[in-house]
């Protein structure tokens, strides 16, 4: 089991890195001059070279007379505390077709293009040394096929390109202006006023606490670790963790305080080195962009699942004698310490996607090159977030220990199957709804109801497991957990009829209403997903603008369009604003510019995460998740 544990692990991070394999486009970047002094622009040559018949779109976006045109290709470079693109990157003049399937002339390149990356260096800068990525997120085509829309990047060399290769040409493109406009990130970025408004924002808390010294940085972090434990994604692992251990202790006897200790550090370290590392290679999403993967929500479900079956006993069977010869039978029958550190892991994994703004700055810090107060702030959060489950991981064990344990213990074991079960919904739901065949709001709270009245049933006696003893009369304390699970059963019954369930919101499908949002479906108010349409309409109205940077599979944002934008004074306060939903979380555009615009204007990828900016885009005010409504309205009333 160890062994089928650490493969499958090592699989989807194999998964994870094919996904960035290698591609039909090799790029090349050189730079203009090798060592650059802070605030001296210097330029950066990008070669692509595309093999046989591939190409890709220019950066100019071609729209046809039903709005629609390919996906033009975006430049940018990293890591942004070292450059900063400055005007326009040069592209030479792009080639022309009819494109049958948009009914237009597109612009794409192929065979070998040089295009000229203006930037501004922010630090003393020595190529030899210091690594600047440019990266190009764009869709790569052959005649029959398109691939999805993906980052290609190359480090800048410390070779700088001749000067013959400098004649670059610049957009020279003679076609009706009505049918190309700029693209809408490149003219964000050259918008001076916009970027300066944003960078002319008020500290934010994490860099005032940094200014005050190690200490108050630390007690923040451990601070924003304490209110985590309140978002929904730590909540399915209360059950969880209990059920592990319980099922532990029961073979384990003396090693319960080993095993907590192994747990809890490793939920600290595992959530620290996974978040640190991926930030390092794969930007500061890297991590939720892996978490997010339906193919790990799907293998997290499965370990769950796995869980609860041992839990109803299922796994009373022999392992084949061939097997435990050739495997470690104290690792396989979960023993060892190897199943503890792979829950921790999983913990983590599982707890990614709540972990709020403090970690998301962390992750933008370390992303850009930082490690100090990044892996401070990320110790911090983890060490408070993984001290209840530390105690938790130690209950089991004290109960086993009391006189008589045996028999109502095998009861608690599989109630808390139950709830397993009914924990990995989420999980699994998650992998589902990204392969299309999510499950519907109905299917998901029956799954509910029926773990819950089963775990009502086996308390009273009425059905048993093939490890119970009969039960004879039904005591006080049984009639009591059956009363309140049956009454637990019965709240979520009301979900049925679209009623809301509080904080279970943040686990469920939302209900299927009918919706006037424009682009796409997310509550009953107007919403746009493209804020230059939200520009124009603000403009038009005299409006505000409220960015939602979301996502699909994010708990805390269900919660507060569920349980914060519903209520009344906060949808009327909704209904003066223009608002732009833009989802982060999926690895397809336009999300992924979505993430990029998020990370570039506001250094940040926390989901979720508003802002309210007036037509021009100067930038008003802004706010993470937060379940105060009061708060809430503070900012929706920024002037």
């Amino acid at each position: 089991m160890r062994r089928f544990f650490l493969l499958l692990f090592f699989f989807l991070i194999e998964l994870h890195f094919s996904l960035n394999a290698a591609s039909p486009v090799k790029l090349v970047a050189k730079p203009s001059k090798l060592e650059v002094k802070k605030g001296e622009k210097f330029d950066v040559q990008l070669t692509m070279t595309f093999d046989g018949h591939w190409y890709s779109y220019s950066l100019v976006e071609v729209i046809g007379p039903d709005g629609l045109g390919p996906m033009p290709t975006v430049i940018s470079a990293e890591p942004k505390n070292l450059v900063e693109i400055i005007g326009k990157v040069k592209e030479p003049k792009p080639k022309k077709k009819f494109d049958k399937a948009f009914e237009i002339e597109v612009l794409y390149h192929k065979g070998t293009v040089n295009f000229i990356v203006p930037l501004v260096a922010k630090k003393d800068l020595n190529f030899a040394k210091d690594k600047v990525k440019i990266i190009a997120n764009m869709q790569l085509c052959e005649e029959e096929r398109c691939l999805p829309p993906e980052d290609y990047s190359a480090i800048v060399s410390n070779d700088i390109y001749a000067s013959s290769e400098k004649e670059v040409l610049e957009n020279e493109i003679d076609t009706v202006s009505k049918n190309i406009v700029e693209n809408p990130l490149d003219t964000v970025k050259e918008n001076i006023t916009e970027v300066a408004a944003a960078k002319s924002q008020p500290k934010s808390e994490l860099e005032k606490k940094k200014e005050q010294g190690i200490l108050s940085f630390l007690w923040f972090s451990m601070t924003a670790g304490a209110l985590a434990l309140l978002t929904p994604c730590v909540f399915p692992m209360v059950p969880i963790t209990v059920s592990f251990f319980t099922k532990r202790a029961e073979k384990n006897k003396g090693k319960g305080l080993r095993d907590a200790l192994v747990y809890a550090f490793g939920i600290i370290f595992t959530f620290t080195g996974l978040g640190f590392l991926f930030s390092i290679l794969f930007g500061a999403s890297g991590i939720q962009d892996f978490t997010s993967s339906p193919w790990v929500n799907f293998v997290i479900a499965l370990i769950f699942i796995v869980f609860a079956y041992s839990l109803f006993g299922a796994f009373e069977l022999q392992i084949p004698t061939s097997i435990t010869n050739k495997l470690n039978q104290k690792s396989m029958q979960g023993e060892g310490i190897f199943s503890v550190i792979l829950m921790g892991l999983t913990f983590s994994l599982a707890s990614f996607s709540c972990t709020g703004p403090l970690v998301a700055a962390a992750l933008v810090s370390a992303a850009s090159g930082e490690w100090f107060y990044p892996i401070i702030s990320m110790l911090g959060f983890s060490t408070v977030l993984a001290a209840p489950f530390f105690l938790l991981a130690l209950f089991p064990t004290a109960l086993s220990s009391l006189p008589r344990a045996g028999g109502w213990m095998n009861n608690i074991k599989v109630v808390l199957g139950f709830l397993v079960i009914a924990a990995t919904l989420k999980f699994l739901n998650n992998a589902f709804a990204d392969w299309g065949i999510g499950l519907s709001r109905e299917i998901f709270i029956a799954i509910w109801v029926a773990c819950l009245s089963l775990a009502t049933l086996y308390i009273l006696g009425i059905f048993k497991m093939s490890h119970d003893a009969p039960i004879d009369s039904v005591s006080p304390t049984r009639l009591t957990f059956a009363i309140l699970f049956a009454s637990i059963s019965l709240y979520v019954a009301t979900g049925f009829f679209s009623s809301s369930m509080g904080f279970l919101e943040a686990f469920l499908p939302a209900p299927e209403t009918t919706s006037n949002v424009v682009g796409t479906a997310q509550t009953e108010q107007k919403w746009f997903d493209n804020i230059e349409q939200a520009k124009i309409e603000a403009r038009n109205s005299n409006k505000l603008i409220l960015l939602d940077f979301t996502g699909k599979h994010c708990p805390n944002c269900r919660l507060m369009e569920r349980n914060i934008f519903t209520l009344p004074e906060v949808a009327a306060k909704l209904n003066e604003l223009v608002k732009v939903k833009l989802i982060t979380d999926l690895r397809e555009e336009p999300y992924i510019s979505n993430k990029k615009y998020q990370m570039e204007h506001f250094n940040s990828v926390a989901i979720p995460f508003y802002v309210l900016m007036n037509a021009d885009g100067k930038v008003i005010n802004q706010i993470a998740f937060t379940t105060n409504k009061d708060e809430f309205l503070k900012f929706l009333n920024s002037k």
